[in-house]
């Protein structure tokens, strides 16, 4: 077998075994229940305001929404992934394992991809109500949907890195509450530096800006939006895979 495919079969079986512990365990069904309550909730709140004529029919105000859960969400989900590992020891069987540090930390990511993505298709049947009463823009709803579904693997990057960083997963989930709320609002932190470089780059590393300024308002999937997650991503990964590859050599 090739090297690249023995790296997919691994991944696949991480992805495999970290997809189905998150269905044993209840905190998933409740933060999916969670989930589905507000994005349910969300929903309501924009038929009635259609079917008063205040807006069109659209799903814009009910992805943003569900967006912005997915800053405590995302914490929630991944804080044990690295971090429980940790604190009971058994990361070092998987350093006698004939499997990379990369590896394993995509695999764990994958799963919780996998999952967030199982809730987004849930909340499909609400565009499909839309649908059926009106006539949204389908090119807005299906570029908020890309756009929710990348920013749900950025931000679980993010998680998974915190997850590494502390054996308690607490602390891996305040601090990647923490990060993912700052580069939520990064933008509002701009009136109060001087200088339009660092405003720019504020303003640019502003998760709003690159889902709901463009993919979501106006429907827009531009190379730069999608590298903007894919970039997240893979720094994310990147650094978590270090620090993995540390405790393995402390080991």
């Amino acid at each position: 077998m090739s090297e690249v495919g023995r790296s997919l079969q691994t991944l696949w079986v991480i992805f495999k075994h970290e997809f189905s512990l998150f269905f044993i365990s209840p905190i998933v069904y409740f933060i999916g229940a969670g989930w589905l309550f507000f994005a349910g909730l969300f929903f309501s709140f924009a038929m009635n305001n259609y079917n008063s004529g205040l807006a069109v029919p659209s799903m814009t105000s009910v992805l943003g929404s569900m967006a912005f859960l997915l800053i405590f969400i995302a914490p929630a989900i991944t804080m044990r992934m690295v971090s429980e590992e940790i604190r009971t020891g058994t990361h070092e069987l998987l350093f006698t394992a004939p499997v990379r540090d990369w590896e394993i930390i995509v695999g764990k990511w994958l799963g919780s991809w996998g999952v967030l993505t199982i809730f987004i298709l849930l909340t499909v049947p609400y565009p499909l109500i839309l649908l059926w009463r009106g006539t949204p823009d389908t090119g807005l709803i299906l570029a908020g949907y890309l756009g929710i579904w990348l920013l749900a693997g950025a931000v679980l990057a993010i998680g998974i890195l915190t997850s590494s960083l502390s054996q308690y997963q607490l602390v891996a989930f305040m601090i990647g509450m923490a990060v993912l709320i700052t580069m939520w609002l990064s933008d509002a932190f701009v009136s109060l530096v001087s200088g339009a470089v660092i405003s720019d780059v504020l303003t640019e590393l502003t998760l709003q800006s690159h889902y709901h300024d463009t993919m979501l308002s106006r429907g827009l999937v531009s190379p730069l939006d999608i590298g903007y997650f894919v970039g997240i991503m893979v720094l994310s990964l990147f650094i978590a895979t270090q620090i993995l590859g540390t405790r393995r050599w402390r080991a």
